[in-house]
């Protein structure tokens, strides 16, 4: 579940670096948005489905300054957890008018890999302090401080950020590096722009979207080069309708399953 939210940050995230936009407007949520995905797991010919994702909106205030909380929890069906339990918890919380990040934890239960992740963006002070833990890595606990950087994100702000950018003059198979921090560490990944399709949904309903594809580095997960496709609403709302991703063992689809108090008036 990490992965995939990873996944739609990234993909979203292109266009922070083709604008050069590191600030700007909410256009496209309100609160108490409601996002939810069913994850799908694919075993031979056999789909099943192994868990899912909701994502919130909420407003929340800091010494007296009204700001954004977004959420996302993620978690496998029960009746998977035999095989690889997930229990993911992510949390940030961002200025209302310019949706930079100032605060972000992320606590997550993926298999046999615990990790516990916070980070503070202070413009004030031009750091961004991170403290880490992983119990995979023979250091489980880690903390570093990064030079404050306008244009970097963890994953869960930077899925509302872009989804109000304008990416109207993009250029299909136009690639473009995106920064982020996950785990602790700078991430930036290449992501290509594929231009606009219309796809049929696991409900059988059509959507117009636009199709992104990006490239992951080998991991516990991934396969090495493998290509992870998403598919986002091409309206106001900006939402990802569809991912699809191979990985070691099958492969993996990710379907919008329901939303709640859209600002925009949509046939989700």
């Amino acid at each position: 579940m990490k992965k995939i939210l990873f996944i739609i940050s990234l993909i979203l995230a292109n266009i922070i670096t083709l604008k050069a936009q590191c600030e700007i407007a909410n256009q496209t949520f309100v609160k108490n948005e409601y996002l939810k995905y069913q994850v799908y797991y694919n075993w031979g010919v056999i789909w099943v489905k192994a868990g899912q994702v909701v994502f919130n909106v909420k407003d929340t205030t800091i010494n007296k300054v009204s700001l954004w909380k977004f959420t996302s929890i993620g978690k496998s069906q029960s009746s998977y957890d035999w095989f690889f339990k997930v229990r993911d918890n992510f949390e940030s919380i961002v200025y209302k008018e310019t949706l930079k990040p100032i605060y972000h934890h992320s606590k997550t239960l993926e298999g046999n890999d615990i990790s516990d992740n916070e980070y503070i963006f202070s413009k004030k002070k031009q750091k961004i302090f991170c403290s880490s833990y992983n119990s995979n890595k023979s250091t489980k606990i880690t903390k570093d401080t990064f030079a404050y950087d306008n244009c970097i994100f963890d994953v869960l702000s930077a899925t509302y950020f872009t989804r109000s950018l304008d990416f109207s003059n993009t250029k299909l198979n136009d690639s473009i590096p995106i920064k982020t921090i996950i785990d602790g560490e700078k991430i930036k990944i290449y992501v290509k722009y594929l231009g606009e399709e219309e796809i049929t949904h696991i409900n059988e309903k059509k959507y117009k979207t636009i199709k992104f594809s990006t490239s992951v580095a080998e991991g516990s997960v991934f396969k090495a080069n493998q290509k992870i496709y998403v598919w986002v609403s091409n309206d106001k709302n900006r939402i990802p309708i569809l991912i699809k991703a191979d990985i070691l063992v099958g492969s993996v689809k990710v379907y919008l399953l329901e939303t709640k108090n859209m600002k925009f008036t949509s046939n989700y």
